[in-house]
């Protein structure tokens, strides 16, 4: 049973071990001692060399060399455990006594595999000593410079064994010469053997150094080191339990053939989230540890085969008789492990891209797994929602866009206010104007409001709402208070929900002071019933009509009633009725009953009970109800009043590619179609595109999801890009220009 204190530890992630510790152990670099047998022997000639340590300053030929960490002089053997070549010279050693060449460097110029600074030409010592003149640093020079001096730092580390303070310093000027040449394969392997084998002498030269050593989660490359291979083998030996950090680091260090897992985007991209969710769920699904099991036929060799020809070291290992190489046992559940964190990240991968800074935006941290709900963007925008002013506030569509995609991207267009509309509902919030729920494309600003009904869902708009907006559209030409009067009239009137009214208010707040143009009105009228229409025309009217109507607004109204084709006559009766109806009662002398007799009071009768319906003309409110049930795709009819119209063009016959054939195999045919006519041009103005997508029949957004999907496994990268404009990677796609065409 667990102590307090464990339990606490293993909550957090740090592992009780129940086993005996790892046994300890040490390795020894020293150079090889060759067998005292014929035709070996120690040098003939006695080393005159020097070493130029870290920082100084050493002059040969005129060259002064920056920064030393060179050996300068006449002989230095190239074997220091002698053998048949000791007497060759060290290939690092830079003799002032040989030739170089005059005139200039040649930094391209290639030596033999194993170069030797005696045995190379005059030309090359001359763009050798050039290359440490000018500071070790220009990456053009030829890697066989870079060997050359690479030579002298790997000796100096392994033969002189220098003082902690300068092996750092050569330990860290090793790595630096790997952001210049690591890209060179031969020289990347050389340089990860020398610094594992400094690391991991250093390591065991202490008491507690390899028991308390971490990995670099981040900095982990393609291959075990052998730190980490020691440190796994000594624990599955013991059968002592691996903490989060080894057993992430050597799952993730295995390669594919050994039964690690391949590199993804999840794993890379996005390596700082696949860590903290994998350590997660190793926390829940290992509680005291992973325990790799050891293997009696599996052992671990420890060797070093050094980059300078002719320099041979012994690895001398001081512990166990036998250890496991971890890189043969059995790592399946870790794998499932990694394996499954990473699928699921693989959509939030995807949005952030190669875009780091992403990964601070609200769209991404909504696709993070259930896991890390408590990371990424999420809560701090939940507490600026709720800090803005209530019930409606303005809001910069720039500030809205940083919080939601990240700083630098795109916050306007119709895709983007789609997207931020999603958003802001997954926080119970609403915004004006909306796309999704048939308003036009935001400008400057937008509105914000809590738009969450009881079940904190934020529901879509219904039919009521739609003829409701079309009216507080046309009464938006009201400016004033009158026209916020009309507005909630116009809610009461069609019962519209708390989250509907405040929608319609925002709405009616953001047209206010526009007339819509007799033509927009037609064109909507003409999608319309007639029974639409009348109800439109009486609610509009209806609204208007409970108090002194302006003219403005009763401009509007008549073109509202000439676009739809209803005549003005019912127009003005009901606006003379609805203002007798508002106009003050008491105008003529108040009616009482004769006294009765023997009385002196007179009774005076109640007054008449005000109209239900606010004063205003009537409405049908049963035949609303039923025009409103009979409506379909209210919204769709809508739209139109707040965008502008775009010609579809004919759909592309592109019979070549029916049945997923051709170069776009694995898409269905009308998807297909879709994606030969948008790689005809490389970029599409939003408008444009959508109409495409309706052209075969498909919604824009969900056929853009679609593509790139498939673009993703067929061809490695999204292949559009969402925005206005949108932009077609037609690059991506081999022949796409010519067969769309």
């Amino acid at each position: 049973m667990q102590t307090p204190d464990a339990e606490a530890r293993s909550r957090a992630g740090t592992f009780a071990v129940r086993t005996t510790r790892p046994p300890a152990c040490r390795v020894v670099v020293t150079p090889r001692s060759p067998a005292v047998t014929a035709g070996f022997r120690p040098p003939s000639r006695p080393s005159d060399a020097r070493w130029i340590p870290p920082g100084a300053l050493a002059t040969v030929r005129g060259f002064d060399i920056v920064g030393g960490m060179v050996y300068i002089g006449g002989f230095m053997t190239a074997a220091p455990g002698g053998g048949w070549s000791a007497d060759f010279p060290a290939p690092c050693l830079i003799n002032p006594s040989l030739e170089i060449a005059s005139g200039s460097a040649r930094p391209s110029s290639q030596m033999v595999y194993w170069p030797s600074y005696t045995d190379i030409a005059p030309e090359h010592r001359l763009t050798y000593l050039t290359w440490l003149s000018t500071g070790k640093r220009d990456p053009s020079f030829s890697p066989g410079f870079a060997f050359l001096y690479f030579y002298g730092l790997e000796r100096r580390l392994l033969i002189d064994n220098p003082p902690a303070r300068e092996e750092a310093l050569l330990v860290a000027e090793v790595e630096r010469l790997r952001t210049l040449y690591g890209e060179n394969g031969s020289f990347n392997e050389y340089s990860t053997a020398l610094l594992d084998i400094v690391a991991l002498r250093r390591l065991s030269s202490g008491p507690s150094g390899l028991d308390a050593w971490r990995p670099e989660l981040d900095g982990l490359g393609e291959g075990m080191s052998l730190p980490l291979k020691l440190k796994l083998a000594l624990h599955a030996a013991a059968g002592a339990p691996l903490n989060f950090e080894h057993a992430v680091a050597g799952m993730l260090s295995l390669l594919p053939y050994q039964g690690g897992l391949r590199s993804t985007a999840s794993m890379s991209q996005t390596r700082q989230e696949f860590l903290e969710l994998v350590r997660r769920r190793f926390a829940k699904r290992f509680r005291e540890g992973f325990r790799l099991r050891d293997r009696k036929d599996s052992r671990l060799a420890i060797g070093y085969r050094a980059a300078a020809r002719h320099l041979e070291v012994d690895i001398r290992f001081e512990g166990p008789q036998r250890l496991p190489d971890p890189t043969t046992l059995t790592w399946t559940k870790m794998a499932e492990l990694c394996s499954k964190a990473a699928e699921d990240l693989r959509p939030y991968a995807r949005i952030i891209g190669k875009e780091r800074a992403r990964a601070r935006c609200v769209e991404a941290a909504l696709i993070l797994p259930a896991d890390l709900a408590d990371i990424g963007a999420g809560a701090p925008f939940r507490l600026w929602l709720g800090a803005l002013p209530s019930p409606v506030a303005e809001v910069p569509l720039s500030a809205l866009g940083r919080w939601c995609f990240g700083e630098g991207q795109a916050a306007s267009g119709l895709n983007p206010a789609r997207r931020m509309s999603a958003i802001l509902a997954r926080f119970g919030f609403g915004m004006e104007p909306d796309p999704t729920h048939g308003g036009e494309k935001p400008g400057a600003a937008v509105l914000v409001f809590f738009a969450a009904g009881a079940s904190g869902v934020v529901a879509a708009p219904g039919a009521a709402f739609h003829l409701a907006a079309l009216a507080a559209t046309v009464l938006a030409a009201e400016p004033g208070p009158e026209g916020e009067a009309m507005v909630s009239r116009l809610a009461a009137r069609l019962r519209l929900g708390a989250a509907e009214t405040v929608r319609l208010a925002a709405r009616h707040r953001l047209m206010r002071g526009r007339s819509l143009p007799a033509a927009r009105l037609k064109m909507i009228g003409a999608k319309l019933t007639g029974e639409e229409r009348g109800t439109v025309v009486s609610i509009a009217t209806a609204a208007a009509a409970c108090g002194e109507v302006s003219h403005a607004a009763l401009a509007a109204l008549e073109r509202l009633h000439d676009a739809f084709g209803v005549g003005r006559r019912g127009l003005y009766a009901a606006l003379h009725k609805g203002a007798a109806a508002a106009a003050l009662r008491p105008t003529e002398p108040v009616a009482v009953e004769q006294r009765a007799a023997k009385s002196n009071t007179f009774r005076i009768p109640p007054s008449p009970a005000p109209a239900t319906h606010g004063g205003g003309p009537g409405i049908d409110m049963a035949r609303v109800a039923t025009i409103l049930r009979e409506t379909r795709e209210v919204a769709g009819i809508l739209a139109p009043i707040y965008q502008e119209e775009v010609a579809v063009p004919p759909p592309v016959n592109d019979g070549r590619r029916e049945g997923g054939k051709g170069i776009f195999s694995g898409l269905n045919p009308d998807h297909a179609r879709l994606l030969a006519s948008l790689c005809r041009q490389e970029t599409w103005r939003r408008a444009d595109f959508e109409a495409q997508a309706r052209a075969f029949g498909l919604m824009p957004d969900g056929a853009v999801e679609t593509i790139n999907e498939w673009a993703f496994e067929a061809l490695d990268g999204e292949l559009i890009e969402n925005g206005d404009p949108l932009s077609i990677n037609v690059a991506l796609v081999p022949g796409a220009p010519e067969e769309a065409a």
